[in-house]
């Protein structure tokens, strides 16, 4: 099979060839081939990185063996692909002189060929183009160019290097200044919610300056002029700057996001055995959640309704429907979460496909509850359960003490190795098959204190269990931040493609204070007026009148706007232990890029087309 070499020649060392394109030999045997070929540089790094690899595969190959040796084999990939070009550099390096690229079958065959011909070389060889493996269409190719051109830019100014130090002395230095207690829950407190999120900040504003910046101040120094004359469409330079700045995010992100990973499972292997079962069974794991259907409350409303305006007959008229069907239906769901003094509550969970993993892995409740008796802060309050098929004998019983207003969750099928019933995770410990024969999962709360106790329909009551490992898990988190940074990118763009640098920056910074006010903007929408509002009755209180008929419209428009983009918490969901599904990824694609980030773009780019860059410059 042909293939091209690359010809170098040395004055006094004679000729050598080196193979073109990918070296299979150097993807299979990594850091033994560079030591074999004195690429000390490259061979030592990569012995570095398999042996830390290694290191930690002795300790956790059985949780993340898919992920490990995906990155194993990635590293294996790219070094491959880039060893031959690594080689070539060495050998100029060492005074040989680049003559040509020969087709040929083998390296001594290359040199044979080019000895024949001596410095009579056909010119297709002096110029070295290889013939490419597939042609890449012409508008395609034009916007990798810009994006290359965007990235050698970075790299120029000594950016990129600059970034990635600072997010490794991040992902490194925060687990080192913040001391925790040596739970499992503080340890992934630490690692993943304060570094991923200190990472994601820091990613979220260099975005929106080299997005604002690359293409404001290409316009401003005249440099976007030079390009805009050359034959590609303004529409192709937009995309080529937002995929340069992307392709940076990819690599800084997933240069940090790598490192927490590794980082955690390095310290998760340093705890205690038990905190290492908690960890394995509620946090390094992603856990999918179950709820029970709802009731069709509507249906209910109108048969009460349709009840009520037969027996009171003509004295309906009048009445305001909507209001009646609203309280009816608040009636009907507080007495839906209510669980009267000394009373019994049942939820019947449907597994689903879900019923493999409830049989043969933990399962968790995850709770919350209020009182009828009202108080400022949390309340203890002695909670029954009982979970499993009625009358079975592995039904399971567990009284605890649980606070109000609180979240909590505690696993209801775990025993330790002997098969008694535990807690909490332990080493070595089963799981109880608690699903009926219909894999219906049936659970029964009873109320011993005498104030009733209200489980909300959305909140109250959650089954959680293992859906996959952590590892793939973290993945795809990490895609929905590189997703958020890419509608920062678009943002960024949009407001260069018609302002100057300054009043973009503040046009892209002002955007992100709108983001990050989500929760003012939900709680000036769920209350309906600026002005404060009486909790006890929920009526507005000092409304703004004209303020509000104009400003709380936007603000619910802003509201379902931002639910698009906020809607998704991944990194709580990595925190906590939750699932986060190839189809949430999806989702945030297709709202996130699609079509928020679609609306930045099309606005950027038409504000782009129709720019006349020489009035910029001169204004500038």
């Amino acid at each position: 099979m042909s293939a091209h070499f690359e010809i170098l020649k040395h004055p006094h060392q004679g000729l050598a060839a080196v193979k073109h394109g990918f070296s299979w030999p150097a993807a299979v045997l990594g850091w033994a081939w560079a030591f074999a070929r004195k690429l000390w540089v490259p061979a030592l790094a990569l012995l570095v990185v398999h042996a830390v690899l290694a290191l930690i595969a002795t300790k956790l190959i059985s949780e993340n063996s898919v992920l490990l040796i995906a990155i194993g084999v990635s590293l294996q990939a790219i070094f491959g692909a880039r060893a031959n070009y690594l080689l070539s550099r060495a050998y100029q390096e060492r005074g040989f002189h680049y003559r040509g690229l020969v087709p040929a079958t083998s390296a001594s065959d290359a040199i044979a060929k080019f000895k024949a011909v001596g410095e009579n070389a056909p010119t297709e060889w002096r110029l070295g183009v290889a013939p490419a493996l597939f042609n890449v269409p012409t508008d395609l190719r034009q916007i990798l160019a810009i994006a290359r051109l965007t990235i050698k830019a970075v790299v120029r100014y000594r950016l990129l290097p600059v970034l990635a130090v600072l997010l490794v002395l991040v992902v490194v230095g925060l687990p080192l200044m913040l001391k925790h207690d040596g739970t499992a829950r503080a340890l992934v407190q630490i690692i993943i919610t304060y570094t991923l999120s200190a990472v994601t900040a820091i990613l979220g504003l260099v975005t929106l300056w080299l997005a604002t910046g690359t293409l404001a101040r290409d316009v401003e120094d005249c440099s976007m002029q030079m390009v805009a004359v050359k034959p590609i469409a303004r529409w192709q330079i937009w995309l080529g700057k937002w995929l340069g700045i992307m392709g940076l995010n990819l690599a800084l992100l997933g240069l940090s996001g790598l490192s927490i990973y590794l980082l955690i499972q390095w310290r998760a292997a340093s705890l205690p055995e038990k905190q290492q079962a908690i960890l394995k069974n509620e946090l390094l794991i992603a856990r999918g959640s179950l709820k029970e259907v709802p009731p069709d409350l509507d249906a209910r409303v109108e048969e009460i309704l349709k009840a009520r305006l037969l027996e009171i007959g003509a004295l309906a008229n009048g009445a305001d429907l909507a209001t009646v069907r609203k309280d009816v239906k608040e009636s009907l769901k507080s007495d839906y979460q209510a669980v009267p003094p000394k009373q019994a509550r049942r939820w019947v969970i449907e597994t689903g496909l879900a019923r493999s993993q409830l049989e043969n892995t933990p399962v968790y409740l995850r709770v919350k509850f209020r009182s009828s008796q009202y108080s400022s802060k949390p309340e203890p309050y002695e909670t029954r359960w009982e979970i499993g098929p009625p009358n079975a004998t592995n039904r399971v019983r567990i009284i605890r003490g649980l606070t109000t207003d609180t979240f909590h969750e505690f696993g209801v099928n775990l025993t330790d190795a002997k098969g008694i019933p535990v807690g909490e995770p332990v080493k070595g410990g089963q799981f109880k098959n608690l699903l009926d024969d219909q894999g219906r999962l049936v659970i029964v709360f009873g109320n011993p204190n005498q104030a009733a106790l209200l489980f909300d329909q959305d909140e109250g009551l959650e089954v959680l269990y293992r859906e996959s490992g952590f590892g793939l898990n973290f993945a795809r988190g990490v895609g929905i931040l590189f997703i958020w940074l890419g509608l920062l990118a678009a943002v960024g763009l949009a407001g260069a493609s018609y302002l100057s640098f300054p009043v973009a920056a503040s046009f892209s910074i002002a955007m992100l204070i709108v983001g990050l006010s989500s929760g003012t903007i939900a709680t000036v929408v769920k209350d309906g007026t600026f002005g404060s509002t009486n909790h006890d009755t929920g009526v507005p209180e000092g409304m703004l009148g004209a303020v509000d008929f104009i400003m709380v419209p936007i603000f619910k428009a802003t509201h379902d706007v931002l639910t698009l983009v906020n809607s998704f918490s991944p990194i709580d969901a990595l925190s906590t232990g939750r699932s986060v599904t190839w189809m949430t990824l999806l989702r945030a694609v297709l709202q996130i890029w699609g079509l928020i980030g679609g609306i930045f773009a099309a606005f950027g780019i038409l504000a782009f087309t129709r720019r006349e860059l020489a009035t910029a410059q001169g204004k500038a």
